[in-house]
């Protein structure tokens, strides 16, 4: 019998396609010349694009245990050639990235896969032999009319039913990728009236509305009067930008109309809101404040409750009909993010997707404008991605599941679809930062060789840094050179924030993971006895160590929470060895502690982030040192100022102020530096000379344009 003819197999990304049967490598139609080994490596790492080929498995594949060659000048050299016929640089890398010492990664995005968005280099099968029909006994002739006539339109019923239910039906899947914006910008959520995008974009350390075409091109911002804004919604005539803006860390949004192309914006009510949304024609203002959802006017008139939901409201969403909104619900114990809907008229309340994702990390949902189709982005195994829902029929109805439409290697969200339905704008991120050093005569220089790492931490005798990996959010130790770098945690908990023991024998860092909130931990500086420092606490933020090395500074209060929401304790001490805790007095609205030098005080920032508090342990009492946006605040060695950096402004900047007579004083302009975003804001700290240290964001972050099918 003849074999099944089989598809060539062939993977395309950029201008180029890898023909897998043939072994040929085309750019644009034209051959290009590839050797042996470099093919094989391009094949293996187009198999798992975005995920980390060892150079075990490499070596393994290309020279087995029999063969005997020089591994690492071999493998290099191999990589090499695949580099130069692919025109990729190692340095700023489009297509392979090398992670020293680990292996290589595909980072580009890869189109042509079936079955799913990664690659599968597998051979077809056989095709199955078909089932034998099942002989049906022959009625009597007095029944045959009667068969034909009632028995035969049943069963026609029957099987369409099942066909319904059994057979697969066409799923929506991506067509091509465009990148739309090109400025690597720190982006946000998009909306679109047909011919542009609004998004919140980070400008400097302060956040603006950019704007660009959605056929790409250079961005601008939007010029208003509002020291950071981000869009929420549109009108429906598109006249007027639904704006929301904030001041500071401790409050939510006060909603404001925006005139398109421009004019004076005009305020909606005197709400301070966490989320907005208008209804499809603008008749009706939707918002959320904490757990309660409310429904006004479309000018902010006359609000009034429409449910309270038992956590916070983020992400409303109005259906195209208007009959029903969709937002997600943040549980602020353990970050989790669930996708909920409730009727225009207050009923129904339940959860959208139940039990779908154990560890559920859903949010930032958007209507196809037809209403077919719901989209959202989801974070599993480490990796977030679109996934789009199917609004089902209320008669025959099966079950609607979700479907995955991106598969790294950029982490994919915030998803709006065109006017047209034809597309999906998403913001596509690959995280990449770069430690820097102030010098007073280089200007910032990169330390540690500009390694991806947020979070540094000198130990007392500045031999020793600690630091959080990003974007894996691990927490390792080395040299202050660099050397002897050993991973200090594992797994799926994220780190932040450590400080070194007086003595240098442990840190206390912050971790969470998907089923906790961020805690307090102690681990030894050779990565062993790890330990939550707080046995069943609630949170544990921001750490410190006292100068004896005998208790640690934190704060117990849940972050994330508006001012609607309980606070929590406070600031407390924990003595390491009764495990006795102690609450500053008048600290429940401060966060962000720090212990001095010489132990008699405790710096910490209001929770709005406005105020630089002091603690004198000896009187008891607080007093405020100044009042401007603060960001980190660290102490300086001789315990004689405190540095810190403003947030959150058009101008940022770094200061200190000194203790003694509160004299304030500018060190350096941070205008102009493009700073990593964290878990936790824009990183700053000082090194043991006390010259001042940043993270550069050096990520990839951009919005792009899905072309995709859907039934």
């Amino acid at each position: 019998m003849a074999q099944p003819a089989t598809n060539p197999r062939a993977v395309r990304f950029g201008l180029f396609e890898l023909d897998l049967d043939g072994r040929e490598l085309r750019k644009s139609g034209v051959r290009i010349k590839l050797q042996e080994q470099p093919f094989q490596i391009l094949a293996m790492l187009l198999e798992r694009p975005g995920v980390i080929v060892t150079r075990e498995e490499l070596q393994k594949k290309l020279w087995p245990g029999d063969t005997f060659v020089d591994f690492d000048l071999s493998l290099n050299s191999a990589v090499k050639k695949l580099r130069q016929a692919l025109g990729d640089d190692s340095e700023n890398p489009r297509f392979v990235e090398t992670l020293y010492r680990r292996g290589y990664r595909f980072i580009a995005p890869v189109n042509g896969a079936s079955d799913s968005d990664q690659i599968r280099l597998v051979e077809g099968g056989p095709t199955p032999a078909a089932p034998a029909p099942i002989a049906a006994s022959r009625p009597s002739i007095w029944r045959r009319d009667r068969v034909f006539y009632v028995g035969i339109p049943i069963l026609l019923l029957l099987v369409g039913i099942i066909a319904f239910r059994l057979v697969p039906s066409q799923q929506p899947s991506i067509l091509g990728y465009t990148q739309i914006t090109h400025d690597g910008l720190l982006k946000g959520g998009s909306i679109t009236d047909g011919q542009r995008l609004y998004f919140q974009e980070l400008q400097g350390d302060r956040f603006a509305v950019g704007q660009v075409s959605v056929a790409g091109g250079e961005t601008s911002v939007l010029p208003t009067p509002f020291e950071n804004a981000g869009a929420a919604g549109i009108a429906p005539n598109g006249s007027a930008l639904l704006v929301g803006t904030f001041h500071g860390t401790g409050k939510g949004l006060e909603i404001w109309s925006l005139p398109l192309p421009s004019g004076a914006p005009r305020r909606l009510g005197d709400y301070v809101v966490d989320s907005a949304a208008w209804s499809p024609d603008g008749s009706q203002l939707i918002f959320s404040r904490g757990p309660d959802i409310y429904v006004a006017k479309g000018d902010g008139s006359g609000s009034k409750k429409l449910a309270s939901v038992g956590s916070q409201v983020f992400g409303l969403r109005v259906a195209p009909d208007g009959s029903r909104f969709r937002f997600e619900v943040v549980d602020p114990r353990n970050g989790s993010s669930t996708l909920w809907e409730i009727r225009r008229s207050g009923t129904g309340l339940h959860p959208l997707l139940p039990g779908w994702n154990p560890d559920p990390r859903e949010c930032c949902g958007s209507w196809t404008p037809d209403g077919k189709y719901f989209l959202f982005q989801s974070f599993r195994s480490g990796r977030q991605n679109l996934w789009s829902l199917a609004e089902t029929s209320p008669w025959l109805s099966r079950e609607s599941k979700p479907v995955q439409l991106t598969n790294g290697p950029l982490d994919f969200g915030s998803p709006v679809v065109s006017t047209d339905g034809k597309r999906i704008f998403a913001v596509g991120m690959q995280p990449r930062c770069e430690l820097m050093r102030y010098d007073s005569t280089s200007g910032f220089i990169p330390f540690l060789n500009g390694i991806s790492a947020s979070d540094l931490a000198f130990s007392a005798d500045g031999k020793w840094v600690a630091y959080v990996s990003v974007p894996e959010h691990q927490l390792w130790r080395s040299r202050a050179d660099g050397s002897e770098r050993v991973q200090l945690t594992f797994g799926d908990m994220d780190s932040g924030l450590p400080r070194w023991s007086p003595d240098g024998k442990h840190i206390v860092f912050m971790g969470t993971t998907l089923k906790t909130p961020w805690l307090a931990y102690l681990i030894s500086s050779d990565g062993t006895g790890l330990r939550e420092l707080i046995p069943a606490a609630q949170a544990g933020y921001d750490p410190g160590w006292s100068p004896d090395g005998k208790s640690i500074v934190l704060t117990l209060n849940q972050a994330g929470n508006t001012s609607s929401m309980p606070t929590g304790p406070g600031i407390a001490t924990v003595d390491l060895e009764t495990g006795k805790m102690s609450y500053l007095p008048g600290a429940k609205q401060f966060f962000s502690p720090r212990w001095s030098p010489d132990g008699r005080y405790i710096a910490a920032l209001s929770d709005d982030g406005g105020k630089l508090m002091l603690f004198d342990r000896v009187s008891q009492q607080w007093q405020e040192l100044a009042s401007m946006p603060f960001g980190y605040p660290t102490w300086s060695h001789d315990g004689q100022y405190i540095y810190f950096d403003t947030t959150f402004v058009e101008d940022a900047n770094f200061f200190r102020i000194r203790i003694s007579d509160r004299r304030l004083e500018k060190v350096l302009s941070l205008k102009g530096m493009r700073q990593y975003w964290g878990d936790f804001g824009s990183w700053t700290g000082l090194a043991p000379d006390d010259s001042p240290m940043v993270v550069r964001d050096t990520s990839s972050q951009e919005i792009y344009a899905l072309d995709w099918k859907a039934p």
